[in-house]
């Protein structure tokens, strides 16, 4: 069984992120880290529905394998994973990608959902969801991770 399964057929082979390179109003391509195979499905389907091209892995590793070779513009992350977890390949992330965009999910209370976020974002996430979450909750916050485009210049006073 595969550690990782790329759901879009396009491979931008030894490609890095680019600061800005795509925003929410057009598609953006989203990595999906999550151990629980289900979950994958259904955050994919979640992403797919509202337009986004959508790449998978199983664990923090399977993750970066798939980032030295795929250009993404935001990636979530679960927290607790057998092998690499979140807490782990956030700060991974974090060093080798720095604009990229990181969500961090988790449903475990082992220690509380307000400590796991601030945990979450002191490693290097921008933003932390509690699973389990509905589709309009993580397209917000997506929304707010990658705004729909960059502010346009005033037009000049006349």
């Amino acid at each position: 069984m595969s550690r990782f399964r790329p759901s879009v057929p396009q491979k931008r082979p030894n490609a890095r992120l680019q600061a800005g390179s795509s925003f929410i109003g057009a598609m953006a391509r989203v990595l999906v880290i999550d151990d629980n195979e289900a979950v994958r499905e259904v955050l994919g389907r979640m992403l797919r529905r509202a337009g986004h091209e959508v790449l998978e892995a199983s664990d923090g590793d399977a993750g970066l394998h798939l980032l030295r070779n795929h250009v993404v513009d935001l990636v979530t992350v679960d927290i607790f994973m057998p092998g690499r977890g979140g807490l782990s390949t956030i700060p991974e992330l974090r060093k080798e990608w720095p604009q990229l965009r990181i969500l961090a999910i988790s449903g475990a209370d082992r220690e509380g959902p307000l400590h796991m976020a601030e945990r979450a974002t002191a490693l290097g996430a921008d933003d932390f969801l509690k699973k389990p979450f509905e589709t309009s909750e993580l397209l917000r916050v997506i929304g707010t991770l990658l705004p729909e485009s960059p502010p346009s210049p005033k037009p000049p006073a006349t």
